[in-house]
C-alpha cells in the first residue's frame, strides 16, 4: 500500500512538473510575443520620428540658406568708433571703392556677429535687397582694400562641411584637377587631354590642305567631264573615219573601166 502511494505521488509530482513547465513556456511565449509586438511598434515609431527629424532638419537648413542667400560677411572692419549708421556708410563706401555703385536703400541691414572682445574686430554681416547685387560685389572683391575681405554667409553646419572638404580640394589640385567648393559640395573638373586633341588635329589636317585637296579633285573631275572645245574637237578623228582609211589601204584599188 505504501509503495502504491509513493508511485502515485511520484506520478502526480511528475505531472505537476510537466504542467508547470508547459505553463511557464506558454507564459514566456506570450510575454515574448507581446514584447516583440511592442518593440516592433517602438521601432516603427522611432523610424517615423527619425524621418520626420530629417525632414525638419532639411526644411530648417533650407530656411537658413534662404535667410542668408543675400548676405555677405565682411572681415577686418574696425569696430571702434562706428555706430550702426556709420557702419552702413562705411560698408557702402567700401563697396563703391571696388567700382560697384550701390544705394543705401539696397542695403537691408548691417550687424556684427560674435562676442565682443578686446583687440579683435568682429565680422560684419551685410544683407542686400537683391541677390544680383551680392554677386556683383563678390565679382569685384579683388578691388577691396588690403585689410578687408568678404565671404558668403553660411550656417555653422555648412561651414563645418566646407572645412572637412578643404583637404580633398588640396588633394585634387595636386593631381592637376580643377577643384573648388560650391556651398557644401565638392566640384572637381578634370582637364582635357591635350595630346589626344593634338593627335586629332594632326590626323584631320589643316583646313587649307583639305581645301586644296578638294579643289584639285574638283579640277580633275571637271577636266574629265567637261566636253572638248571646238579646236580640240577638230583634232580628234572619229572611229568610223579611221576604219574607213584603214580599209582603203588594205584593199587593192579597183581597175579603171576599159573603154
Amino acid at each position: 500500500m505504501d509503495k502504491n502511494m509513493e508511485l502515485l505521488l511520484q506520478k502526480l509530482d511528475e505531472k505537476l512538473d510537466r504542467q508547470a513547465e508547459q505553463i511557464t513556456q506558454s507564459v514566456t511565449r506570450n510575454v515574448m510575443e507581446g514584447i516583440d509586438d511592442k518593440m516592433n511598434k517602438l521601432m516603427e515609431e522611432n523610424k517615423y520620428l527619425k524621418n520626420k527629424m530629417s525632414e525638419l532638419e532639411s526644411k530648417i537648413n533650407l530656411l537658413e540658406s534662404e535667410k542668408r542667400k543675400n548676405n555677405l560677411v565682411f572681415f577686418g572692419v574696425e569696430e571702434e568708433g562706428k555706430s550702426e549708421t556709420e557702419l552702413v556708410d562705411y560698408i557702402k563706401e567700401t563697396i563703391e571703392g571696388t567700382g560697384v555703385h550701390i544705394n543705401s536703400q539696397e542695403i537691408n541691414k548691417v550687424y556684427r556677429i560674435g562676442r565682443k572682445t578686446e583687440n579683435r574686430n568682429r565680422p560684419v554681416v551685410a544683407s542686400f535687397t537683391t541677390i544680383w547685387k551680392k554677386h556683383l560685389i563678390l565679382k569685384n572683391k579683388p578691388n577691396l582694400p588690403p585689410n578687408i575681405y568678404v565671404k558668403e554667409d553660411y550656417s555653422k553646419e555648412t561651414l563645418e562641411i566646407r572645412k572637412q572638404l578643404q583637404p580633398q580640394v588640396e588633394e585634387e589640385k595636386k593631381k592637376g584637377n580643377i577643384a573648388y567648393i560650391k556651398k557644401d559640395k565638392l566640384i572637381v573638373i578634370k582637364p582635357k587631354d591635350n595630346s589626344r586633341e593634338k593627335r586629332k588635329r594632326e590626323t584631320s589636317g589643316s583646313p587649307g590642305q583639305s581645301n586644296q585637296k578638294k579643289a584639285s579633285t574638283n579640277n580633275v573631275l571637271k577636266n574629265t567631264t567637261q566636253p572638248p572645245s571646238k579646236n580640240h574637237r577638230s583634232e580628234i578623228i572619229r572611229p568610223n573615219i579611221l576604219d574607213y582609211i584603214e580599209k582603203t589601204r588594205s584593199d587593192p584599188q579597183p581597175n579603171s573601166p576599159k573603154n
